[in-house]
């Protein structure tokens, strides 16, 4: 008998090739020959030990390669063959192919390799079942090599094995039965019937069925404690029976486990709203759930396995619902992929639904699509930015105004706090102005009263016109707060008239001549039509006061200059001294009211005056300009039109 270990099914492997045996009839192996150990005859009951225990040795280490195998039976060889000239060759069946190692002590190792069909272990089994008959064993000890060999073989086998005879008898079986069965020992014995084994029912009748068609029939059935066992019941060649028990019940669990999960992957991929696809590294379908065909209106037929990405790219670019551009698409997707890096893009299907496609590679070479409808998404992220930019554009509108209002609120506290100082200012000034002319009323006065019996003409004279100049004075001061006053609530009037405009500024440098009798006034006024169309009481107040400022404010010189024409349907009246003049920073703030130039230290006044002069001038639709330099005098010139609204006066017209 000839055996070898098949180590890619870890398994011992059988021929009926005899050792010995010249004339041996071919066991129905396809023909295979395989000479496994080719004992010599002088080999002794122990060295038989020894090679059993290298052989289950071989066998339980499952060698790993051709070198390791060789240094195995090598080992075997120098144990069992010392001193011996009989070769001992060995044969093993390593990942499908058969390498027989042979050991010759006068040529050394010799290694050959061939091609061999693996042999069922019912056939095996069957070999050494009947090997006894087969073979002509030479003596006692190759029968008792052949049996021991036989027992070693059953013994590494994975599967419970149970040999039954023509009779449902057992002849031999395993350790490893009990274990799967999960039997005590002693309840599997020699010549107990078939039914007496678990699972064995019908048996005999269903492997007679089987022998019929071919094949061997295999059941499962349940242990107590839940285990699953496999059993195979195969007939042998002497019209018996091999029974193989194998335990799988983690086999079933596993199938189970695979099952539920396949079963829930199915439930997850058909029940996510998104849409999934796989494709391969050829670009062809492996599936797609329904939410992926609902959302390109695909046929049944372009979601079966196996179509081609193109095939559905082109039905949907015809829908409308595809890439716009197929070329650019596969560059983007597939240059990622290749890269092992995802790669996203959104698209516009025909319905104007906006669809976000992520593209996620496989370690296999294909991809993996989720195919997400966005719209919504999309839209709120479009109307949030525009909600963004308007609350953006609102802030900074709102900012600007909150801040133009804050600088506004500043000023108006600042003028505020400045028009406070110079009230406080006017109301010392305007004390004092009016004390001033009052202390002379009162100093005339008292003159007059000391001589009262012996007043000479002259002297009387002098005291009155002093007397009437500062009452004078305390009148145009008082009318001066009036306006001011009337002004800021808007209660002055403007009575337009045929204004005299040449006789009224005489008249106003005549009263201011009997004021300051130490002035002069130079007048060139005769450019000036006979009549404008004006309030003259509001104007003789302009004159009167610029009249006075020039007087005022030139002490130290005493002409003052009256020059007045006609330009363009205006007037212009220019009034000059050489007075102490305003410094230029002074000019832009002239006209406000209670203001006094730096110029001004030392002379009497209220800071209302040029301020009542602007507001009535620009009442007439006239401007007021002034030209100065510290120290060299004012000229302030007067714009007023001639025509009210563009119509000439009567008085004009008449003329």
């Amino acid at each position: 008998m000839s055996i070898f270990f098949d180590l890619q099914n870890r398994a011992w492997r059988t021929t009926n090739r005899c050792v010995g045996s010249k004339n041996v009839e071919d066991s129905g192996s396809s023909g295979v020959s395989v000479e496994a150990i080719n004992a010599a005859q002088s080999v002794g009951e122990d060295s038989l030990d020894l090679l059993d225990e290298q052989l289950a040795k071989l066998g339980q280490n499952r060698a790993r390669s051709p070198l390791e195998a060789h240094r195995l039976f090598h080992e075997s060889v120098d144990m069992l063959g010392e001193g011996h000239p009989t070769p001992l060759d060995a044969s093993l069946n390593i990942s499908g192919t058969l390498v027989r190692l042979s050991q010759i002590r006068q040529e050394g190792l010799q290694v050959s390799v061939e091609e061999f069909p693996p042999i069922e272990i019912s056939e095996t089994l069957s070999f050494l079942t009947n090997a006894t008959d087969t073979c002509n064993a030479p003596d006692l000890k190759q029968g008792r090599m052949m049996s021991h060999s036989f027992e070693s073989i059953l013994e590494s086998l994975p599967q419970g094995i149970v040999l039954l005879d023509p009779a449902g008898t057992v002849t031999a079986f395993n350790s490893r039965t009990l274990d799967i069965l999960g039997l005590p020992q002693g309840a599997i014995r020699k010549g107990m019937n078939i039914d007496g084994l678990p699972g064995t029912a019908d048996c005999r009748a269903v492997a007679s069925r089987r022998s019929m068609a071919g094949g061997a029939p295999t059941s499962q059935f349940a242990l107590s404690d839940g285990g699953m066992v496999s059993l195979t019941c195969a007939p042998s060649r002497d019209g018996g029976w091999i029974l193989s028990y194998e335990d799988i019940s983690t086999l079933i669990r596993v199938e189970d486990s695979l099952t539920e999960q396949h079963r829930r992957f199915d439930a997850a991929l058909s029940n996510m709203p998104h849409g999934l696809c796989m494709f391969d590294s050829t670009k062809n379908l492996i599936l797609c759930n329904a939410s992926y065909a609902r959302m390109y209106n695909l046929p049944d037929l372009l979601t079966k396995p196996g179509t081609p990405l193109v095939d559905i790219l082109a039905y949907r670019s015809r829908e409308g619902n595809g890439p716009s551009d197929t070329t650019t698409y596969f560059d983007v997707v597939f240059e990622a992929t290749a890269r092992g890096a995802p790669a996203s893009q959104n698209i516009v299907l025909a319905d104007g639904r906006i669809i976000k496609i992520t593209h996620n590679p496989m370690q296999s070479g294909g991809y993996v699509a989720t195919h997400e409808d966005v719209t919504k998404t999309v839209r709120l992220a479009e109307e949030l930015r525009r909600h963004h930019d308007q609350l953006e554009a609102t802030v900074q509108s709102r900012t600007a105004e909150v801040e133009r209002q804050a600088r506004e609120l500043e000023r108006m506290l600042a003028q505020e706090r400045n028009i406070n100082e110079l009230q406080r200012q006017f109301v010392a000034m305007a004390s004092h102005e009016f004390r001033t002319p009052l202390a002379i009323i009162d100093a005339a006065a008292q003159r007059l009263l000391r001589k009262r019996g012996t007043v000479e003409p002259e002297f009387l004279s002098d005291k009155v016109d002093q007397i009437r100049a500062s009452v004078t004075r305390i009148v145009d001061l008082m009318e001066s707060i009036l306006s001011a006053g009337r002004l800021d609530t808007g209660k002055i009037d403007i009575n337009y008239d045929a204004c005299a405009l040449r006789s009224l500024i005489k008249t106003c440098c005549e009263r201011q001549a009997t004021i300051a009798k130490s002035h002069s006034f130079v007048l060139d006024i005769d450019g000036l039509p006979e009549f404008i169309d004006a309030d003259p009481r509001t104007l003789a107040q302009v004159f009167t006061n610029l009249l006075s400022n020039a007087v005022k404010y030139a002490p130290g010189t005493s002409e003052i200059r009256v020059t007045a024409w006609a330009e363009t349907g205006n007037v212009k009246v220019s009034i000059s001294d050489d007075g102490v003049g305003i410094d230029p920073e002074d000019v832009p703030r002239l006209f406000q009211r209670y203001f006094r130039a730096r110029t001004s230290t030392g002379i009497a006044g209220t800071g209302i005056g040029l301020n009542l002069v602007k507001q009535i001038i620009e009442l007439h639709n006239g401007s007021i300009e002034v030209r100065s330099a510290r120290g060299c005098g004012s000229t302030f010139t007067v714009t007023l039109p001639i025509k009210r609204n563009g119509k000439a006066s009567a008085a004009n017209n008449a003329a």
